[in-house]
């Protein structure tokens, strides 16, 4: 067959034509990876290119992730995690709508509320509730141990499934702005 040499010009784009994904057999495994992880200390207006984090409330003094808008429809199946990794809170720590008038969250809380013989309450969110934001206080709302995936699931739709430990009162970290 002969010697053939490829430029790097040619070769740059043969690499770029290729597919970007990786399609895994039954039994292949991954080993040694580590999730992309973000301390969320301050205000943050996340976008199309941080889906799959794990965002950790872990500072006192609270703060807002405001989700990207799924008003378009292209980002069904963008989501993240969020855990509270922080015992008490001045100001709530908020997950809340771009769009806050159109977008809507629908779910479930499964709470457990640590102050009165561990008794679990549920807190579900149906589309007409208009919720459009998850906050957790460090009390009522949510204490270290709360933690929640978001997905959204269709233009203006987002899903938000968690687990919720409490203290006091506990009330759903359920809101609408």
């Amino acid at each position: 067959m002969g010697s053939k040499r490829l430029g790097l010009a040619r070769m740059e784009a043969l690499l770029e034509n290729l597919k970007r994904e990786i399609a895994l057999g039954v039994g292949t495994t991954l080993g040694g990876q580590k999730r992309l992880t973000v301390l969320a200390t301050a205000n943050t207006t996340l976008t199309t290119a941080d889906s799959g984090k794990l965002y950790i409330f872990n500072d006192a003094d609270g703060a807002v992730l405001t989700l990207p808008d799924s008003g378009g429809g292209d980002i069904i199946g963008w989501y993240i995690d969020v855990a509270i990794a922080v015992t008490a809170t001045s100001n709530a720590h908020k997950v809340i709508c771009s769009d806050t008038s159109n977008e809507d969250m629908v779910g479930n809380f499964t709470s457990v509320d640590t102050d009165t013989s561990d008794a679990v309450a549920c807190w579900p969110a149906v589309q007409g509730d208009g919720y459009d934001f998850v906050s957790f206080n460090g009390g009522t709302t949510g204490i270290m141990g709360t933690t929640c995936r978001i997905t959204n699931i269709k233009a203006d739709l987002w899903q938000v499934d968690g687990s919720h430990v409490g203290t006091g009162t506990v009330a759903t970290p359920f809101g609408s702005t």
